[in-house]
C-alpha cells in the first residue's frame, strides 16, 4: 500500500499492473468453448495459461500452457482471470496467495451482490484469504482492459492504446462503452471493472489513473463508494488537475434499489453527490452517451473555455436554429469582430448566402478553398471560442462540376483541422439521417485527425458550458 500525502489514510498500490507479463485464466471452461482463455488469446502480448482440473488439449491453444493447477506453472503469474463457481473461488485464492500473484480478476458472482448474509460472509472471507497480497478486482467485474499490452476480456475490443481511463462498477456499461470507442475515436489507456470493489475499489482506481502517466483523461460509472471511503476520495482529487468526468448511477429511487441489487452499493443522496462533484471540480453529465462525447470533446481539443460560438452552416435555416440551440444552453453566437467581417464579407460572391454570424456558404460550400480561407478567419478572430459546422452528409456527394474529388476532400479536411491551427474546438455536425454510406472513409480520416463528429446539438452543447467551467476553475485553483 502506498500513503496518500498528509493523511494516514491509504490507497492500494497497484502500479505493477503497467508490467503484467503473464496471465493464468482459472475457469477455461469447454462447455463455453474456453470464452475467457479465447479473448484473452487474441491479443495478450505475453505468457497465456489456461488452468482447468482435467483439461488435456485445447484446439488452437499450446498444449504446454494447460496446467491443472495454477501452482503447477512454472513462471511467475503476474495477473489470474477466476470464472469457477463462488463456492471453488476461496481454494482458488489460497494458491494464488501461494504462488505469488499480484492481481486477480475474480469474475464470479453471488457475492455481496448477491444481497445475503452468506454472500456477504463469503466476500469477507475472499478477503481474508487474499492476505492484502493479491489485489482483487471484483467479485462480480470483468476487471482489466488494457491494449497497450493486450489485456482484454471480450473479443474484438480496439487494440489501440490511448490516454482515457475509465472505471466502471457494471462491466457491462465497459462493454459499451469500448466497443462505442471504436466509431468516436476514443482509445482506452485502461479500463477497470471492479464489480463489488471487495479490495480495489473506486477510490484505490481513480488514485492509480491520476497518477498513471499514460492517462490524461478519467471517465468514471459510479453507484457507490463504501463508507469511510471519502476522506480518502476527498484527499486524492484535492490536487488534481487531470479531467474527471463522472456519470453517477441511483440517482433516482428506483435505480438506487437497482445499484443495491447490481453491486451492493449504497448510492446515497444525490444532492449531496452533485455538491461533492463540483466542489471537487469534476465533470458530472446524465448519460453513457454523454461520458463519452465529453471525453471525446476534451481529448480532441483540451479542456477549453469556451462563451461566444461562430456558427458555419449549408443552411441558413438551420444555421438560426442552430443560433437558438447556442444561446438557450448559455453560451453566444456574437457578430464577428469587425475587420474580420470585413475580410469574410470579400470571399462571399454567390446570392442566397450570408457571410454573418451565423454563417451561411450554401451551394457556395463548392468553392472550397474560399470556405477553408473563410473559417480561418473565423477562428483567427479573438472573439470567437470556438466553431460549430453544419455540413449534411449528400453535400459530400459531389456534384459532376467538381472533377478532382480527392483532391476536394483534401481541402476539406485541412479546414476542418483549422482548429487544432487556432487552438480552438472546431465541432462538426452531419446528421446521421443524412450520410450516404459512401462517405464513410472520409468521416473516418476526420475522425483520426481529432475532429468531433456529432449527428444532433443536443449531443454537445450541454457539455461544453460544464468543460468550460471545469477550466475555468482548474485555473483558478492552479494559478
Amino acid at each position: 500500500m502506498e500513503k496518500v500525502e498528509n493523511t494516514d489514510i491509504v490507497v492500494k498500490d497497484i502500479s505493477f499492473i503497467n508490467n503484467i507479463r503473464s496471465i493464468a485464466v482459472i475457469g477455461a471452461s469447454k462447455k463455453r468453448d474456453y470464452y475467457f482463455l479465447r479473448n484473452h488469446q487474441y491479443m495478450f502480448k505475453g505468457n497465456l495459461y489456461a488452468v482447468h482440473p482435467s483439461a488435456e488439449e485445447i484446439d488452437n491453444f499450446p498444449k504446454d500452457k494447460i496446467y491443472s493447477s495454477i501452482l503447477d506453472i512454472p513462471e511467475a503469474i503476474d495477473f489470474a482471470f477466476i470464472a469457477i463457481p463462488a463456492k471453488k473461488v476461496l481454494g482458488v485464492m489460497d494458491e494464488c496467495v501461494e504462488k505469488g500473484v499480484k492481481l486477480v480478476t475474480v469474475f464470479t458472482s453471488e457475492f455481496s451482490d448477491a444481497g445475503t448474509a452468506k454472500g456477504v460472509e463469503l466476500e469477507k472471507e475472499l478477503l481474508r484469504r487474499a492476505q492484502n497480497k493479491v489485489r482483487i478486482l471484483g467479485p462480480n467485474g470483468l476487471g482489466l482492459f488494457y491494449p497497450k499490452l493486450g489485456v482484454a476480456w471480450r473479443p474484438g475490443f480496439p487494440p489501440v492504446a490511448g490516454n482515457v481511463g475509465f472505471i466502471a462498477q457494471s462491466g457491462g456499461i465497459c462493454n459499451i462503452a469500448i466497443y462505442s470507442s471504436l466509431n468516436l475515436g476514443i482509445n482506452f489507456s485502461k479500463v477497470f471493472s471492479f464489480g463489488n470493489g471487495a479490495d480495489l475499489d473506486f477510490v484505490d482506481l481513480l488514485s492509480f489513473l491520476i497518477n498513471d502517466p499514460e492517462t490524461e483523461i478519467i471517465m468514471c460509472y459510479l453507484e457507490g463508494i463504501k463508507k469511510g471511503r471519502i476522506d480518502t476520495l476527498k484527499t486524492i482529487l484535492k490536487n488534481n488537475t487531470k479531467p474527471i468526468i463522472v456519470l453517477k448511477g441511483g440517482q433516482s429511487e428506483i435505480g438506487a434499489v437497482a445499484a443495491k441489487t447490481h453491486t451492493a452499493s449504497i448510492s446515497g443522496d444525490n444532492k449531496i453527490w452533485t455538491n461533492f462533484f463540483r466542489q471537487y471540480n469534476l465533470i458530472e453529465v446524465d448519460s453513457l452517451e454523454q461520458l463519452l462525447h465529453t471525453a471525446r470533446l476534451i481529448d480532441c481539443y483540451g479542456s477549453f473555455k469556451l462563451q461566444n460560438l461562430a456558427v458555419v452552416s449549408i443552411s441558413g435555416g438551420y444555421g438560426v436554429v442552430l443560433a437558438d440551440l447556442i444561446e438557450k444552453s448559455g453560451l453566444q453566437v456574437p457578430p464577428f469582430s469587425q475587420n474580420i467581417q470585413n475580410e469574410i464579407s470579400k470571399k462571399f460572391f454567390m446570392a442566397g448566402t450570408s457571410p454573418n454570424n451565423p454563417l451561411d456558404f450554401a451551394a457556395q460550400f463548392f468553392a472550397i478553398t474560399i470556405v477553408k480561407e473563410v473559417i480561418d478567419l473565423i477562428l483567427s478572430d479573438k472573439i470567437i471560442d470556438g466553431l460549430v459546422i453544419d455540413l449534411p452528409g449528400f453535400y459530400l456527394t459531389l456534384p459532376p462540376r467538381i472533377k478532382d474529388t480527392k483532391a476536394f476532400f483534401k481541402v476539406v479536411l485541412e479546414s476542418l483541422t483549422l482548429g487544432h491551427k487556432h487552438n480552438k474546438p472546431l465541432i462538426l455536425i452531419t446528421q446521421h439521417h443524412t450520410r450516404p454510406k459512401t462517405i464513410n472513409d472520409f468521416l473516418t480520416n476526420v475522425i483520426d485527425n481529432k475532429i468531433t463528429i456529432f449527428g444532433d446539438p443536443q449531443e454537445f452543447l450541454p457539455l461544453l458550458p460544464r468543460i468550460s467551467n471545469f477550466n475555468e476553475k482548474l485555473n483558478k485553483n492552479t494559478s
